[in-house]
């Protein structure tokens, strides 16, 4: 070989020295290759000239190992790539897999990454470079960081960030305080209570470092030819505060305007801060999804199981899931039987029986036996991965429902800026004082300051939620109360939502004494769901239990023990008809007759049906007046379950709901829910992860408090106990918090439509603005503090 090349990496399944040495031998086969395996190490060397380049050796290495039955460990590096066009993509694919060791290459366009497979330890900086310079388009290697490290700095970076709303906002609080006090005292005398110098020293941080980014906004707002409210805010504050800067440093016998400046700014950061903590809720939905990912498994290398990490595990990996442990991966059973619980992807309450050829998927919990998976997908190609991205793709496709005051600011602050003009122009021409002219045109300015704009929305906010949060319903956000007071359909999941989610016992028949003390004895050892239901209700009833052997689990059956040397057996229709015994003759026996979508589980005892219970998802005792009370609100209801079509259909009949939708995947809540969109607004109520995505789409989305951290996260509304009958009450509190966010504008813009003139034909000074200004802000402030009394009844 002119230019010798190593490359080592190892290799799984070898069973002796023949095994190494005829693996040797199939890779010796490959032109170019000279090759030592050691049976000891478990690894093999290749020795290969690096300018040849007639073929990529690394799929042939693949094939060969494939072949023989053996497995080694992969590489995935990630790259972020410069295209403009997806011809750019195929032309860098087809560059790079011409590599001697790329196993494969995956691209793509939308997110603009590449990701390059290799064998493991084959990464090193000189290989990174030759696929950069192989690239006929601009490659910037990412450095691979695990998932619980992804995790771990970006909830660092919200922590940082909340630290910093939170310190921003206490300075501000803390440096208004004495202003707070200063503007009650204007009320009653004319001696100002801080001096000039303090009142400069106090409000100059909070224009200028608390107010930095409303200068900012109000910046891009202009720029893009428009003006928000931070126009407003900056107008406003900057006229009262220069105004009395001027006179400050001139030493001129006027009143200081300092206090109005600064409390308006802190008014209005209260209520950016609010708007930071709804946006806050909405990146804690995906980030709790994203921590159902297990961060590593036990895969199968060789003879044995290794762990590791989730970035490592490739498709067709033997993955093991011991019991009470999470399924890491999607795959397809092949050794193993056990009951999952995929109620968080899925929505069904009862754990699913799984055995050899069923499909589990990651982030499901294993129950009660050991399983051994084939991969079929890992990490983003999870089922979970993809209920995160819907999450995501939900929470992006709402528009931002602008604000009232921001659409009305937008006429308003030029409205204001030219009469502001004209009173200047027209106290100079009418009179040819400065002073007096300035002095009416920033009156103009300071009467039209948002001060009772600002407290509008977070006083009725703060006031609507605290009245909330009393009776038990968490309200996250503006949006909830923009939205949740023209709400025409109320659509709800089952399990956990309007049932309690639970296995319970309903509809016990015993046709022996012995029915109960026997069943007990068999389920008593058990962690099945339906056993500790069982093992529950015995204890309500004091039953005490024989003594028996460690009965024997048949799965998707049931279970068989031996008492007094006769067969013992608790399970469904399947488990009796294995042991030869007649269901139907027995249930004639005793004249009792079972509806076919009942889960039934019988008990016998030496041949003989001893009695049966049905196992249920107990609907909750509040349900039904829930949905009673939420019709009289005119709201329609729907029902959108991913349990049985029988169970739906039943449960929508009794609790009189209008429609149901039975069997549905996350994906297909989703679809429903955007359905019902098209004709009104729509609530989706929910608690588990399946509900995830259907929560996030939802124009307002309530989560029951005992579900899933995910489904709290996603929701713009909890109700703190699981009690469906909070919707209403939160229904009520939504439409009178929003009736009074309506009044509390509508004065403060009449206030501003009579001051405003008042101001520019010189019946209020700047100090008499200031003070009306508070008077405005104390009326909306009151009216707020009204919502208290709001009757929920």
């Amino acid at each position: 070989m002119t230019n010798p090349n190593n490359i080592t990496f190892p290799v799984y399944g070898m069973h002796c020295a023949s095994c190494a040495t005829n693996l040797s031998k199939a890779f010796n086969q490959i032109e170019g290759i000279d090759s030592q395996v050691n049976l000891t190490l478990e690894k093999a060397t290749l020795a290969f000239d690096k300018t040849d380049n007639k073929h990529p050796l690394a799929p042939m290495i693949m094939e060969v190992l494939s072949e023989k039955g053996y497995q080694t460990d992969h590489q995935n590096i990630q790259f972020e790539a410069e295209w403009s066009c997806s011809s750019c993509v195929e032309s860098t694919l087809k560059a790079i897999k011409s590599h001697h060791l790329v196993i494969d290459a995956t691209a793509n366009f939308a997110t603009k990454t590449l990701q390059v497979n290799t064998f493991a330890g084959v990464a090193s900086k000189p290989f990174i470079k030759e696929l950069i310079d192989l690239s006929p388009y601009p490659l910037t290697h990412k450095v691979a960081i695990t998932t619980q490290q992804q995790l771990l700095n970006k909830q660092k970076l919200e922590q940082k960030k909340q630290r910093r709303e939170h310190v921003s906002l206490a300075i501000a609080v803390l440096l208004s305080l004495p202003f707070w006090v200063a503007m009650i005292n204007m009320l009653f005398s004319d001696t100002p209570l801080l001096l000039p110098w303090v009142e400069f020293a106090l409000a100059t941080p909070l224009q200028f470092i608390v107010g930095a980014r409303f200068y900012k906004g109000a910046w891009s707002s202009l720029k893009g030819g428009s003006a928000n409210m931070d126009v407003l805010v900056v107008l406003g504050t900057s006229a009262a505060y220069f105004f009395s800067l001027y006179h400050l440093l001139n030493n001129t016998p006027s009143h200081l305007y300092f206090e109005t400046s600064s409390l308006v700014i802190v008014l209005i950061r209260l209520g950016k801060y609010l708007e930071f903590r709804a946006k806050q809720a909405s990146s804690k939905a995906i980030s709790a999804l994203s921590q159902l990912q297990v961060l590593d498994a036990l895969v199968k290398k060789g003879n044995n199981f290794k762990r590791v990490l989730m970035e490592e595990i490739q498709v067709n990996d033997i993955v093991q899931v011991a019991v009470g442990d999470k399924v890491p991966v999607d795959g397809i059973v092949i050794e193993g039987s056990s009951y999952i619980d995929e109620s968080l992807l899925t929505g069904e309450s009862a754990a699913i029986q799984k055995q050899q050829d069923d499909k589990v998927f990651a982030g499901t919990l294993n129950g009660d036996g050991t399983l051994l998976i084939k991969t079929t997908a890992v990490n983003e190609q999870t089922k979970l991965h993809n209920i995160i991205q819907l999450v995501e793709s939900a929470q992006m496709s709402k528009a931002p429902i602008l604000q009232l005051v921001d659409k009305v600011s937008a006429i308003f602050v030029p409205i204001v800026l030219v009469i502001a003009v004209i009173t200047f122009a027209l106290w100079m021409f009418t009179t040819g004082d400065l002073e007096q002219a300035l002095m009416h045109s920033v009156a103009v300015l300071v009467i039209a300051c948002p001060c009772a704009l600002g407290l509008a929305t977070p006083t009725a906010m703060v006031v609507g939620t605290g009245l909330a949060a009393q009776k038990g319903i968490l309200i996250k956000d503006i949006n909830t109360l923009q939205l949740a007071h023209k709400l025409k359909h109320i659509a709800f999941d089952k399990t956990g939502t309007l049932t309690k989610g639970q296995v319970a016992i309903d509809d016990v028949t015993s046709f022996d004494s012995r029915f109960l003390p026997l069943l007990l004895a068999m389920q008593q050892s058990s962690k099945h769901p339906i056993a500790k239901a069982v093992v529950a209700y015995c204890k309500e009833l004091n039953i005490n239990a024989e003594q028996i052997g460690q009965p024997q689990n048949i799965h998707g059956e049931g279970l068989h023990g031996r008492f007094k040397e006769q067969d013992l057996l608790v399970g469904n229709r399947k488990l009796l008809t294995h042991f030869d015994i007649d269901v139907e003759q027995q249930l004639a026996i005793h004249t009792v007759n079972v509806e076919a979508d009942q889960n039934v589980i019988y008990v016998c005892y030496a041949g003989t049906l001893l009695g049966l219970f049905i196992i249920a998802d107990e609907l909750r005792p509040e349900s039904q007046t829930a949905i009673t009370e939420l019709k009289e609100l005119d709201l329609t209801t729907t029902l959108i379950s991913g349990d049985k079509y029988s169970v739906v259909q039943a449960m929508s009949a009794e609790l009189g709901i209008n429609s149901f939708y039975a069997e549905q995947t996350p994906e297909q809540k989703l679809q429903q829910l955007s359905l019902l969109q098209k004709d009104a607004l729509v609530a989706m109520v929910g608690d588990g992860v399946n509900d995830a995505p259907a929560l996030a789409q939802a124009d307002v989305s309530i989560a029951m408090g005992g579900g899933s951290d995910v489904a709290k996260q996603t929701a713009s509304m909890t109700l703190m106990h699981d009690d469906p009958r909070l919707i209403a009450v939160a229904m009520k509190i939504s439409r009178a918090t929003w009736s009074t966010i309506r009044q509390n504008l509508f004065w403060a813009f009449i206030f501003n439509a009579l001051a405003i003139p008042a101001a520019a034909l010189g019946y209020l000074s700047p100090s008499i603005a200031a003070i009306a200004m508070s008077a405005s802000s104390l009326i909306v402030l009151s009216n707020s503090l009204l919502l208290k009394r709001t009757r929920l009844k």
